[in-house]
């Protein structure tokens, strides 16, 4: 009988409760501090990767999965008795992991579907668990496939950043271009989706920013799904999925979670964001 391993990378932002109870393989992304090598989730968080930052005079930066990795997690697959795999990963233009799965792939004897998300974080995450939804119904692989990349064009992340000079530093800011780095009190929105990295607001305060992100979600309710990520905000992050539950059909546990260090390298310290499917 078929069977269909589901794999990701850690960027997802899924919590550990979720990754285990559905049966998901995480490859671990890396972050670098200056001589250091930290695998995301593993032994790498968020939170101590900003204790290191503020401590360290080193610029931390980010890399795809180490190959070791990725052979991990297709030797995980066999182990739970898979022949297929459904692997769906960190937009392609943001990172190395989508090609470095595709390349992994053709050592090992899967039929194989990889998805290019377009985007990270919770957008990612929640793509993750449709797909897991369509596995569970019992979708084949290409027809998971086809209708997870038809989704993945619905999918998009968006960050209201307490500042761009961490986007800036890791060479993300890309077309979002000089704008506003520098400009007192102004707190930049990004959205990503589709592998594309835009300015879509200029906030004058955070509160107006959070509110943007409100009006954003009311202008094209209801939703099919939504999650909430944020970096030592949590407050503000609850607050923000407190407005928005009531906008997102049948999702009666929306996810409020921490953003992952890899992500969180390049977003830095106050970020808060939201993930969401649209109908």
């Amino acid at each position: 009988m078929t069977q269909i391993a589901i794999m990701t990378d850690s960027t997802c932002g899924l919590p550990k409760e979720v990754i285990e109870r559905a049966n998901l393989i995480v490859v671990p992304c890396q972050v670098h501090i200056g001589d250091q090598i930290y695998k995301e989730g593993v032994d790498l968080t968020a939170e101590e990767l900003f204790e290191r930052l503020y401590s360290s005079s080193a610029t931390p930066t980010t890399s795809l999965p180490a190959g070791e990795d990725y052979a991990a997690a297709f030797t995980e697959a066999k182990r739970r008795g898979a022949d297929q795999v459904l692997g769906l990963f960190v937009g392609s233009t943001f990172s190395g992991t989508y090609n470095g799965a595709r390349l992994a792939a053709q050592d090992h004897p899967f039929q194989v579907e990889l998805i290019d998300s377009g985007t990270v974080g919770m957008a990612l995450g929640l793509l993750v668990l449709e797909a897991v939804r369509l596995v569970e119904a019992g979708a084949k692989l290409e027809d998971a496939a086809t209708q997870l990349r038809q989704t993945a064009d619905r999918t998009e992340l968006y960050a209201l950043l307490d500042t761009l000079e961490y986007i800036r530093r890791g060479g993300r800011i890309g077309r979002v271009g000089e704008l506003i780095a520098n400009v007192l009190n102004i707190k930049p929105v990004l959205r990503i989706t589709r592998n594309s990295l835009d300015v879509v607001a200029r906030a004058r305060s955070r509160k107006k920013g959070i509110n943007w992100l409100v009006e954003t979600v009311q202008a094209v309710q209801p939703l099919y799904a939504l999650g909430v990520m944020h970096i030592q905000v949590p407050d503000e992050a609850a607050e923000l999925a407190s407005a928005l539950s009531p906008l997102v059909r049948n999702q009666p546990n929306l996810m409020i979670e921490p953003v992952t260090a890899a992500v969180a390298v390049h977003a830095g310290p106050l970020a808060l964001g939201m993930g969401i499917i649209k109908q």
